[in-house]
């Protein structure tokens, strides 16, 4: 069930950012490592931070911190790091501060690197807080393009680099991994929109929806204590307004709102998801202030640039951050970055086109890299060129040669070395951590030092709590479309504990699945879903499936092996 396994892993969203913990070859150490305050490694030195009388915030322990309110007879957590041995460590200290039980988790938002560990804070009857949207987001967010995720995201994250060469990833230490399955999906059982209020142990808790970063983006607000938790609309680092990994168009104007929000109630403690807790509600204000018009500035000059027929690539050489604001500490450009953002903002608006008539049905990439080639007078010249490019240092340029050469000639060794050697050196030069493991690791990847991320381990625990629909859900997008070109087939699904029923229909290289009972099914399973959840992931054998009667299939065998190789392996 290799194939169906698949389905799984790409479904599972955390799954883009779990790669094994693998490392490249020993010739990575020659790269040299960032030094001076780029770095910045104290930031995230380990340490739990206590914020006036009942708040205490764990940074450095995973790429996120985790958060404890300290209230009667318990405590309520906010955020649990992607991490379950980095939850057991922040949850053994907060323990030793607070000895009561957990009274609630509240999630800020769905990444990750944000609920992960809540399996260690979590007991049965707590409750569990998010935005009404976290659901859908943990549903979809990785599910179609799991595979390609998770191959960014390791890429963007440095995972497979040598630690010496990432310091950091930027707003928090290195994206801490570990071997063994990954941690159990545990969904919001109390969920909002607009606003939310909640009391535990004599604190009150106000949560306000405040997209940014995500779309289940949300702030908490302690009002008695004026403690800000803003998630990840702020941190000490310029907003990853466009992620390198692949994100949706993320809401920018809406980010800004709910800064301005924040800035309304003039917190007195602000607690960021990533880097440290800040003091002094003027700090915070000015802080506030400036990340709001740090967004905001960038924003606005696509709008009018775009008004005035500019394309991304000429805004990318207009739009600069104003000294006052380029030069704030909590605006530098060690996550996300400037260009990046214009991009994204561009696209989200007006989307791939950049206006101009040419672009509308450019050349193949391999037609367009021939004529190049031959218009500069044959690949020797080109080799020539790169190999001039890197012996002025270049880098950009050999980089951008070397990949005339390689459209046409994937396996060209002059090209693929002279572009390692170029993005060594970019990456090498960059302060930006997403930029510098993207570089680094495309490098190794060049010279063969890196392979792609496997799949991680999941088992039944991992994806209990995962709809069945979502796993459901991908099998059009792996239709093998040249193999089902002629194929029609109706395969039918039927869960026997929630009375669920679902039918897959195959039609000449397309599917669609519905919610309804296949009529005269080619091949119909019949188990519950948790049998077949296990069923999918190997837990349990077909043999076994079928011996013990858990899964049932009718169609016979012959239907089973052809719907196998009907989808792509992943």
């Amino acid at each position: 069930m290799r194939v169906l396994k698949s389905i799984i892993i790409a479904a599972a969203f955390s799954l883009v950012l779990l790669p094994s913990c693998q490392k490249a070859s020993s010739p990575q150490k020659a790269i040299a490592p960032i030094t001076g305050s780029a770095g910045q490694p104290d930031l995230f030195a380990k340490r739990i931070e206590k914020i006036g009388d009942r708040v205490y915030c764990a940074v450095g322990y995973a790429l996120a911190n985790s958060m404890m309110v300290v209230a009667n007879g318990g405590k309520v957590i906010i955020d649990t790091t992607e991490s379950v041995p980095a939850a057991r460590e922040i949850k053994e200290q907060f323990d030793r501060i607070a000895p009561g039980p957990v009274t609630a988790i509240i999630y800020t938002h769905t990444h990750p690197d944000h609920i992960l560990g809540a399996s260690v804070f979590y007991q049965p009857g707590v409750p569990i807080w998010a935005h009404a949207s976290a659901k859908q987001e943990m549903d979809e967010q990785f599910a179609s393009l799991g595979a390609t995720l998770r191959y960014r995201g390791a890429k963007q994250f440095g995972l497979l680099l040598d630690p010496a060469l990432k310091i950091s990833n930027g707003i928090g230490p290195q994206l801490r991994l570990e071997s063994g399955p990954t941690p159990p999906l545990l969904y919001p059982t109390q969920t909002f929109t607009g606003r939310a209020e909640f009391a535990a142990g004599g604190v009150n808790f106000e949560l306000h929806e405040a997209p940014g970063e995500t779309t289940d983006q949300i702030f908490v607000w302690l009002p008695k204590e004026k403690v800000l938790f803003p998630g990840d609309n702020i941190y000490q680092a310029f907003p990853n307004l466009y992620s390198t990994r692949g994100v949706p168009p993320r809401p920018v104007r809406r980010w800004i709102a709910s800064l301005d929000e924040m800035r309304t109630l003039a917190p007195d403690f602000l607690v960021p998801s990533h880097t440290g807790p800040i003091r002094g509600a003027s700090l915070i204000q000015e802080i506030l202030t400036a990340y709001r018009d740090g967004i905001e500035f960038v924003h606005d000059s696509v709008i009018r640039l775009a008004n005035a027929g500019l394309n991304p690539d000429e805004m990318v050489e207009k739009i600069k951050l104003p000294s006052h604001l380029g030069d704030h500490p909590y605006l530098q450009e060690t996550y996300g970055k400037v260009s990046w953002s214009v991009r994204g903002i561009y696209d989200g608006y007006l989307g791939w086109f950049d206006g101009n008539a040419t672009n509308l049905e450019r050349l193949p990439a391999r037609e367009y890299s021939r004529r190049m080639v031959q218009l500069a007078g044959g690949q020797p010249k080109v080799g020539q060129e790169m190999k001039a490019a890197l012996e002025r240092r270049d880098w950009q340029w050999a980089a951008e040669l070397a990949d005339l050469v390689l459209t046409q000639e994937p396996q060209d060794a002059g090209a693929k070395n002279a572009k390692a050697q170029a993005l060594r050196q970019l990456g090498q030069g960059e302060t930006n951590f997403n930029a510098r493991g993207y570089y680094l690791t495309s490098a190794l990847e060049l010279e063969g030092q890196y392979e792609s991320p496997k799949r991680p381990k999941i088992n039944i625990d991992t994806i209990r709590n995962l709809p069945v629909e979502v796993l459901l859900n991908t099998l059009p997008e792996r239709l093998n479309p040249d193999r089902t070109a002629d194929i029609n087939k109706v395969i039918g699904f039927e869960f026997i504990d929630s009375g669920k029923h679902f039918t897959f229909l195959i039609r000449r290289g397309v599917g669609e699945i519905n919610g309804q009972a296949a009529v005269k099914p080619d091949l119909k399973f019949t188990s519950s879903e948790a049998d077949f959840k296990a069923f999918l992931i190997g837990d349990l054998s077909p043999a076994s499936a079928l011996v013990s009667g858990r899964v049932r299939v009718q169609g016979g065998l012959v239907e089973l092996v052809k719907f196998k190789s009907y989808l792509i392996e992943q």
